[in-house]
């Protein structure tokens, strides 16, 4: 292997390094989510006193973790897959259909939902807008801001997943997968 084929997933390694991170840190996030639920049934179910926010920020949160998440479950081969075929490929054949499948497809539509997310984003922050649908009447523009950087996040792991196929192409094998540390909780 030359030095160019070396950095190649080194790079990737690196750019690994952004998805896990962010990973860990959602995790962490998770505890507001399931304090402010356990806070909503308590209440409601309890002292018969239900929230006006608890639904919402529920909402907004769980949404936002589904979105960030995915650059961590794109890096930990996570998202769902039919390898009907695919497992049976040697892993050049593989790495050109996913390469193919990232530029052509997955590249070019994380950089439009980044694009539309950020004007989503933007409009909110800018019009102080709420959620007219609640009492509470929350504003909208954090909840939006996981759309951009949700978009920025795959984008990253996506150049990361593009290096890893060009080194497989090259090579005729999978780099050595970037091993995350544990996170315990």
């Amino acid at each position: 292997m030359n030095d160019n084929d070396s950095s190649l997933a080194r790079l990737a390694h690196r750019l690994d390094l952004v998805a896990i991170a962010s990973g860990h840190l959602l995790i962490w996030m998770l505890l507001p989510m399931v304090l402010a639920l356990s806070w909503e049934v308590a209440a409601r179910y309890l002292f018969n006193a239900p929230t006006i926010w608890a639904y919402d920020m529920t909402f907004m949160l769980y949404g936002s973790f589904f979105m960030l998440g995915c650059a961590y479950t794109l890096q930990r081969k996570a998202h769902v897959r039919t390898d009907s075929f695919y497992q049976d490929w040697s892993p050049r054949r593989q790495a050109i259909t996913d390469l193919v499948c990232y530029v052509l497809m997955f590249l070019p539509v994380v950089c439009v939902f980044m694009v539309w997310g950020w004007g989503y984003f933007w409009k909110a922050f800018q019009t102080n807008e709420t959620f007219v649908s609640s009492s509470w009447q929350p504003v909208t523009w954090p909840f939006k801001l996981s759309m951009p950087l949700a978009g920025a996040l795959l984008l990253i792991q996506g150049v990361s997943e593009s290096l890893k196929c060009a080194y497989a192409v090259r090579h005729g094998q999978w780099p050595d997968p970037v091993q995350a540390p544990e996170v315990s909780v």
